[in-house]
Parts: structure tokens; sequence; C-alpha cells
């Protein structure tokens, strides 16, 4: 099969991500179409690893300005970069993006249609002048890692409070990333979908109306206080992956939750149920109007395996 005809087919399954009734047919007749003709190779072409967002102003009867489109991609690449340099550098915050992070973990273009852009996450070859830092695991790209660090971190749909809820206990750069899609929006209608496709098939979706834009602003400009970093003994004994919520009980039988990094995930899988030892990054939450929040806590150290992400800096005003 021709890779014109390869790159056709993803493109068309890539468009129908929606969640509407003709997306689920227009994907289930492009599925089925792939299986028919298993010779032609088309599920294979479908596997590679993408990103899709859709916008939609409901002031204007959905439609959106081809400016507001290209606003939020160069949104999109950039909390991208800042999340895939955090991870590369293993720095807990990044504030200031150089040429060079954009195209360690840049965004090609593969396809676009009303209102929809769809980007290309397979890796490339890594440009010349990169400084040494973590790499990779095989056959993942940086913008890969960084798109799905960014979708884990916003809500699935309206009524996910838990998702906005965990952002408070998130790292610096997470809240930094989301903060570079919703701060100064030139238009604050907009709905905001994003799907990610890994390249192991998982699919990963976040929906974001206007008002929880909004919700995010106020929740983003609240300031940490009184934080350390503590080290118990307990049990893991449970783990959110979509939310990324991870519950402990310590030795007193106290349960604590928090936000775990995406880099820590499957050392907590691995320890579920087992007696270990943890670091956290605990603090209180004070709003600009001077309430406090009970304490909170984000898993920095799981049985001597450390956090990408440790404790930095916080949100400042370049966000």
């Amino acid at each position: 099969m021709s890779n014109e005809l390869r790159d056709a087919y993803v493109r068309a399954l890539q468009t129908t991500e929606g969640s509407d009734p003709l997306s689920q047919l227009a994907r289930a007749s492009l599925q089925a179409s792939a299986m028919k003709f298993s010779g032609l190779g088309l599920q294979e072409a479908a596997t590679g690893p993408g990103l899709n967002f859709r916008l939609s102003d409901t002031t204007h009867g959905g439609l959106i300005s081809a400016n507001e489109v290209g606003d939020f991609l160069q949104r999109v690449q950039r909390a991208v970069a800042r999340l895939a340099k955090a991870r590369r550098s293993r720095v807990a915050d990044v504030m200031k993006l150089q040429l060079l992070d954009f195209e360690v973990a840049r965004l090609d273009v593969a396809a676009s249609v009303p209102g929809s852009v769809i980007v290309d996450l397979r890796p490339h070859a890594q440009p010349d002048g990169e400084e040494r830092g973590e790499l990779p695991p095989a056959g993942v790209s940086w913008a890969e890692i960084g798109a799905v660090e960014l979708v884990r971190a916003l809500p699935e749909g309206p009524n996910d409070e838990e998702s906005m809820d965990s952002l408070f206990s998130a790292s610096p750069v997470v809240r930094r990333a989301v903060a570079d899609l919703i701060f100064g929006l030139p238009n604050q209608n907009l709905d905001i979908s994003l799907a990610v496709k890994r390249g192991t098939g998982e699919r990963i979706v976040s929906s974001l109306s206007a008002g929880q834009s909004e919700s995010l602003r106020e929740r983003l400009n609240i300031i940490r206080e009184e934080r350390e970093i503590v080290r118990m003994q307990g049990r893991l004994d449970g783990l959110r992956t979509r939310r990324q919520i991870f519950y402990f009980e310590t030795r007193a039988g106290v349960e604590i939750h928090g936000f775990v990094d995406e880099s820590l995930v499957n050392t907590v899988k691995a320890n579920l149920d087992e007696e270990v030892e943890v670091a956290l990054e605990s603090f209180v939450l004070r709003s600009a109007a001077g309430r406090r929040s009970q304490r909170r806590y984000r898993l920095i150290e799981v049985a001597g395996q450390q956090s990408q992400l440790p404790p930095a800096s916080e949100l400042d005003d370049e966000a």
C-alpha cells in the first residue's frame, strides 16, 4: 500500500475522534474496512500516536475563526514542549523555553477540518545541539510524553470535578502547562476537546468547557504555603490512573491521597497493596481572599524511585 493511501486512512480515522453519533458511525465504518481489507495494513497504519484538538464557540453556533485555531495550536505546542522539557531535564518547573525545546517536542500538523487540528506524535531524529539529558523510551517521542501529561491533567468532561481538584496538588510545570492553554485566550467562550492516542494504542480524552476554563484560571492563581517534604511507611492501597490520584494508608491507619506524576504511575501500580516507604511534598493552599485549605500532598518518591518532576518553584507572573 502506498504511503499516500496509508496517510489518508490515518487522517480519516483521526477526524472522527468526536463522541457524537455521526463520528462514532464514521469511526466504526473505517475500523470495519481496516479489518475487512487486512492485507492492506490499514490497522497497522492507524496505530501511530497522534493528538487531536477540537474547538467550539457556542456563542457563534460552534464556529471559530482561523486565528483562534492557530493561536490554540501554538498554545498546545508550548504546553507540550514545556512538559517534555521538564521530563527530559528532570525538573519540577520550566519557566523559559528555547527554540531547541520546541524542536525536540515538535508537533507536525497531519490534517485539519473545521474547528479541529490533528498533529503527529511520532519520534523524530534528535536535533543537533540537544543537551544530553533523560532519553525517552524506545519508540516514544518527547511530543507524545508531553501530550499525554497535558491531556491527563485536564478533566474528562463537565462533571469531572476530581480532575479539576487534583490540579491543586500537581507539580508546578503541569499547572503552568495548563495555564499555557487557558490564560489570556483571545476568545474565552471556547469549549475545548483533546484526544491523544499513544503508540501503545491507549486513547485518553479530555473536555474543557468555557466555564471550566474560567474556574481553572482562578484555581491556578492560588498560592502554596508551609511546603515541606515528609517521609513515611505505609501501604499503597489505590490509584486512579486517569486522574493521577494515589491513595496511601499510613501505619497509624490514616489515609492520604494526592497527585502522582505520570513518571511514577507504573511504580505505584507495581507496589499496590505493598508496604513501602514514600516521600511526599506536603503543603497548604491559600486563596487571594486569604482562605486556607486542608493539607495536600504530591507523591515524589515510591520505594526508592523518584518522580521525574521533583519539588520546585511555583507559578509566577510569567504564567
